[in-house]
């Protein structure tokens, strides 16, 4: 592609910096390799990170919310760099692969939506506090983050679109008013390539700025059989930030990202042609590295966006105004049988192929003003206003035929607005208790126009078009959350919160008719009760933070595609059907760092989700007529009981003359998960155990050599699947796979 012709340039710019550029680093002194709110292990113990998790800089530790932090600093040393490898480190949320490039977030067994035009994400994902409205936006560029913090449970009063099931908020660096830079470089196997650049610098008195270039490639895990790349990564990014102070208290920041990727097609396997065996689903190909699709399909996407951020303090209170747009182009066809026409005939499916194509255009235009008042007294308080606005446009077909003669389009276009008022207090006591209460009010309109087409190619017809008349989902609703906490003292601290949530309702992505088109779910909705516990012990080399959830969901929205008989012996429809469910769980994370030596993290998540209500349309027949499942009782699918993420690192001292080491060994359990809410076993992943390590060189806090290994016992795992009568089709996750980080810092 053309945007990719600038790829060698970047990555050569990144490697001269990288090993040419020590003289200037030489004459600079020493400086931190981290920022001084990140994590680390120090003589004093475990240091706590600041987060923003309530829209205002708090100890991560007095924070009356169950968060999870994750520095830039592990970003860079783990390799995450997708939303993939972030729930890796994140139990408690999970993700949906189909496809790669717009991964759809669980948390706590709630999550997907925003497929169809017409849909909300329930789990939500935020850019330095800006809504990122469809999945194909977390394309964003992992280099250079502050932190990201991965906030549990709803939070319907303080963040924009509210946020019903969870949120993750990725923050960026912003520009210092010193000279700084950053690169790295990898070599991997398959054809891992990646480099990134980081460049800060002071223009001119008051104002900085800081550049961030990122490429990221690899030749592909996987292959056809004659050799083509499949599953493979091509990614270009830049970031921009421009930060100008105006006067004494006040400053304007102006942003600025693009992330463009350009994938081929993903691997699907047919596991129908393996084993099945009751109560363990589906046996696995051993080690499979090839397939053999007729069409070589693709899968790519553009997002980015401008961001405007104009605080002030005024005293009493800091004032903070932003404005922001986000855009996306995503287009994707996949061979989803990932096979040709003999071996789909030679397997008995009686269709020659199954193709699916997506494309979706989205911009998202957001605004929000609030003040927050200045901390240090016994009374603190948010408030303030927020719109949004998505204008959305999304196809989708799926085509029974390797060489379609036909079409079954469906188009969809939603023009969404979501106004809200929000605020929140907290008024503390000299012992330590602290009492909160806030409140948003959402106004959501939305507009659904859909339209479908069908016949030959050649001269297709409207089966329906609701462009004058469209569906209309208008409805205005407040949460709230109330809570209190308690500092026992300055070990131990407490909290205990009910907050609720909610998420308009959405319309049908292929409805069989206007009418269906023209008909909105019910909004969801989540009450959640938490109490929690966060504590440091033994001279803050322990830190044992739990908490504790019982959330009552009302109307989940459940997308689910599943056969549909009047569209041919192995057609496909995207249903939406809602359904109660209650969902408890416990959260813990504990750190221990006894010696400068020696750390560990363990982050373990248990979830028990299950219906209380819920009738899925599980097919229709021939004749139109749907085939209803009672799924009362069952689990919530992408949600395993048991999560763990533990790491182990060892390193010697940093006072020795060539530097020091630093060992680090990484688990990533999940327990078994339903693809399904119907827990047929049909759609199931098996229990499963990640192994990653690495070994650092550091040749000072400056320079740095990593070597790494991901998937150690190269096991073989599904991070999606979808099936029925003719076939089971699955896609893996990335195999075993070694290489190399060169890192540099200029501070």
């Amino acid at each position: 592609m053309p945007e990719f012709r600038t790829r060698p340039l970047l990555l050569a710019s990144t490697t001269a910096m990288l090993f040419c550029s020590a003289p200037s680093f030489a004459q600079t002194g020493s400086a931190p390799a981290v920022p001084d709110e990140e994590a680390q292990t120090s003589q004093a113990g475990i240091n706590d990170i600041v987060v923003t998790a309530r829209r205002r800089a708090e100890s991560q530790q007095d924070t009356p919310v169950t968060v999870t932090a994750v520095t830039g600093a592990e970003l860079q040393a783990k390799g995450i760099t997708d939303a993939a490898r972030l729930a890796q480190v994140t139990p408690g949320i999970n993700f949906d692969a189909f496809p790669k490039s717009a991964p759809r977030l669980w948390f706590r067994g709630v999550g997907g939506g925003a497929g169809s035009a017409g849909g909300d994400p329930s789990s939500v994902a935020f850019l330095d506090g800006v809504y990122l409205a469809r999945p194909a936006m977390l394309g964003i560029d992992f280099y250079d983050m502050e932190r990201v913090e991965v906030l549990k449970g709803p939070q319907g009063t303080l963040w924009g679109k509210n946020v019903v099931a969870g949120a993750v908020n990725f923050i960026t660096a912003k520009p210092v008013d010193r000279f700084e830079s950053t690169a790295q470089l990898t070599f991997g196997e398959y054809g891992q390539l990646n480099g990134n650049l980081m460049l800060n610098a002071p223009i001119t008195d008051g104002i900085a700025a800081r550049l961030v270039l990122g490429a990221e490639t690899n030749d592909g895990f996987r292959k056809t059989v004659d050799g083509r790349a499949l599953d493979d990564e091509n990614k270009l990014s830049a970031r921009l930030h421009v930060r100008a102070d105006i006067g004494e208290r006040s400053s304007l920041l102006l942003s600025a990202d693009i992330a463009n990727q350009d994938l081929s097609d993903t691997s699907r396997f047919n596991v129908f042609l393996l084993p099945f065996t009751p109560g363990k689903g589906y046996a696995d190909y051993d080690n499979p590295r090839r397939a053999n699709p007729d069409h070589l399909g693709f899968n790519t996407s553009k997002t980015g966006g401008a961001r405007a951020e104009f605080s002030t303090d005024l005293g009493f209170a800091n004032w903070t105004t932003t404005a922001a747009w986000r855009t996306l182009d995503f287009d994707y066809a996949n061979d989803l049988d990932g096979t040709d026409v003999a071996t789909n005939a030679l397997i008995g499916l009686p269709v020659s192929g199954i193709q699916v194509f997506q494309v979706e255009s989205a911009d998202s235009y957001s605004a929000e003003t609030r003040l927050s008042s200045n901390g240090g007294g016994a009374f603190n308080w948010v408030a303030g206003l927020y719109y949004n606005h998505d204008d959305i446009h999304r196809q989708r077909e799926t085509q029974q035929s390797a060489t379609p003669t036909t079409i079954n389009r469906f188009f969809g276009h939603a023009k969404n607005n979501s106004y809200a008022v929000f605020g929140e207090a907290e008024y503390g006591f000299d012992f330590g208790l602290k009492l909160l209460a806030g409140g948003r009010y959402t106004k959501e309109r939305k507009v659904y126009r859909a339209r479908r087409l069908t016949g030959s190619l050649a001269a297709p017809t409207t089966a329906y078009d609701t462009a004058d008349s469209p569906g209309v989902f208008d409805d205005g609703i407040f949460t709230y959350r109330v809570g209190a906490n308690w500092r026992f003292n300055e070990n131990i601290f407490a909290f205990a919160t009910v907050s609720t949530g909610f998420k308009a309702g959405a319309f049908q992505e292929q409805p069989s008719n206007a009418a269906l088109a023209r008909v909105p779910t019910d909004p969801e909705r989540g009450t959640n009760y938490e109490i929690g516990l966060k504590t440091d012990w033994l001279d803050r080399r322990l830190r044992v933070n739990v908490s504790a959830f019982r959330m009552k969901y009302r109307d989940f929205q459940t997308a689910k595609v599943v056969p549909d008989a009047t569209q041919g012996p192995t057609g496909s429809r995207v249903t939406v059907d809602s359904g109660d469910a209650t969902i408890k769980g416990v959260e813990t994370e504990v750190i221990i760092a006894p010696a400068r030596w020696i750390d560990a993290t363990v982050r373990y998540t248990y979830l028990d989700p299950y219906f209380t209500d819920f009738v899925q349309t599980s097919a229709f027949l021939a004749d139109g007529t749907p085939v209803i499942t009672n799924g009362a009782g069952n689990r919530l699918s992408r949600t395993p009981k048991h999560a763990l993420a533990a790491d182990l690192g060892v390193q010697t001292s940093e006072d020795a003359d060539w530097g020091w080491l630093r060992a680090q060994v990484s688990m990533d359990y999940q327990s078994d998960i339903y693809d399904n809410n119907i827990n047929d076993f049909l759609e199931y992943r098996k229990a499963r155990t990640l192994i990653d390590a690495s070994l650092t060189y550091h040749l000072d806090d400056r320079f740095s050599v990593r070597l790494w290994g991901r998937n150690l016992t190269d096991k073989t795992y599904r991070i999606w699947q979808t099936g029925n009568s003719f076939y089971h089709y699955v896609q893996y996750g990335a195999p075993r796979q070694f290489g190399v980080t060169f890192s540099a810092a200029l501070r």
